[in-house]
């Protein structure tokens, strides 16, 4: 089924220049315009409104309302809504930026020095267009889009849950998350893959409904640890604040050199998705004058579809568009549209499962990397309880790392701020004789 032409009130700005680039053609009602003045436009166009306004004027034909707030969401709900229609089958057929015609063009007179083809060029604004990296990332999220309302078409068919609104996963997440030591200030952002992953679990655990499982929640510690584990958020990739990486062999890595002292620097990779961060460490460790000392490295997270993905070190170019372009050229191959990790790198971790919920916990660890996990998603209870457990993970003087949007709960511990994000664990002043 072939989408209809759209005219995206001012709320939908972005998910029409998404859709444009998947051929589709989503003018641009402009900012500030009346409900009544983009409904008549969009009657003398032929197009079908696109808002969020559930009291949007004119009949159930003449506007598609989308619910949720994020672009993968958005994009997954009019897909589901034109069985069939295939976002790679025309890519990059309308501008992106003006929804004009897009023509090919053989030779253009005002390409960029050291540009290639094939170009193309818009009819309309006569922006100019040659592929690059970002054309990838492009298509990656289409198909990720395109895959899921097919997937979610083929569940509703199969008589599987049906897919969760979001003001019933916003009320589902309130109630249940307190109880999982998770918190929903966290969480609160709808996220299309975790109402995926929740309605996954719930036809594992033989569910229909939200109340229903909810019930089962609330008496079943082993459901809501398979909850837990099913909410886990998994989002990575190479070289996430890159600045900061590439500045570790200079403030970092000779401090750890130094504790280590004769033995290899042993470092963990706490919640490592699917391996992006700790094969990031690898390789950077590498390329450092510090690689003449070994480095033992432990990855783990509660995942193990995670671990399973880490074990094939195969990655979608999201994944790898912060990796600068040497490491890409030394340590990756292409595979396809994805990159694949050389066998030597994905070689050197060691992967485990582990809950940070548990009790005993592995060390100790020169270096302990938590970021954007174990201080973002956890309540306040967890995350005070993290830290100290971290703080027992690490030699006296040993180094955290967590995300660039988290803070350190307050606890007993005293740290040291070797960076941003980067923190020494103080070592307790010696008693002097008495």
């Amino acid at each position: 089924m072939t989408p209809p032409r759209f005219l995206a009130d001012d709320m939908l700005a972005r998910l029409a220049r998404w859709l444009r680039g998947a051929g589709i053609d989503a003018a641009y009602a402009g900012r500030g315009e009346e409900d009544d003045a983009i409904l008549r436009a969009a009657r003398a166009g032929g197009r079908v409104v696109l808002t969020r306004d559930l009291r949007f004027p004119g009949g159930p034909r003449e506007r598609l309302v989308v619910e949720s707030t994020d672009l993968d969401e958005q994009l997954v709900e009019v897909f589901r809504r034109y069985p069939g229609f295939d976002p790679l089958e025309r890519p990059f057929s309308r501008c992106m930026e003006c929804n004009g015609e897009v023509r090919a063009e053989e030779d253009p007179g005002d390409r960029p020095p050291g540009t290639d083809g094939p170009f193309t060029r818009c009819a309309d604004c006569g922006r100019l267009f040659w592929e690059g990296t970002h054309v990838e990332r492009i298509r990656a999220r289409l198909a990720r889009a395109s895959r899921r309302a097919r997937e979610e078409l083929e569940e509703e068919a199969r008589g599987e849950p049906p897919p969760i609104g979001r003001s019933e996963y916003d009320s589902f997440l309130k109630e249940i998350l307190p109880l999982l030591g998770l918190s929903w200030r966290a969480y609160r952002r709808v996220r299309l893959g975790q109402r995926t992953r929740l309605r996954r679990r719930m036809r594992e655990a033989g569910f229909r409904t939200l109340d229903a499982y909810a019930a089962r929640l609330r008496s079943d510690p082993a459901e809501r640890h398979a909850l837990r584990a099913a909410l886990n958020v998994t989002v990575s990739r190479f070289f996430r604040d890159r600045g900061l990486w590439l500045r570790l062999p200079e403030i970092l890595f000779p401090e750890l050199v130094r504790l280590a002292a004769a033995g290899p620097v042993r470092a963990w990779s706490l919640g490592c998705a699917s391996g992006e961060e700790p094969f990031t460490l690898r390789m950077v460790w590498l390329d450092s004058p510090s690689r003449a000392t070994p480095l033992d490295l432990l990855a783990s997270d509660i995942s193990e579809a995670c671990l399973r993905r880490a074990a094939r070190a195969v990655y979608p170019e999201s994944a790898v568009h912060n990796a600068p372009e040497s490491y890409l050229a030394r340590r990756f191959s292409r595979d396809g549209a994805e990159w694949r990790l050389v066998r030597d790198i994905a070689d050197s971790v060691r992967f485990e499962t582990f809950d940070w919920g548990s009790e005993a916990w592995p060390g100790p660890f020169h270096l302990v990397l938590a970021r954007n996990g174990i201080f973002t998603y956890p309540d306040e209870a967890g995350r005070r309880r993290a830290i100290g457990k971290v703080r027992g993970a690490l030699v006296p003087g040993g180094y955290l790392w967590i995300g660039g949007n988290e803070t350190l709960p307050l606890s007993d511990v005293k740290w040291e701020v070797a960076a941003p994000g980067l923190f020494r664990a103080a070592q307790p002043r010696a008693s002097k004789d008495a």
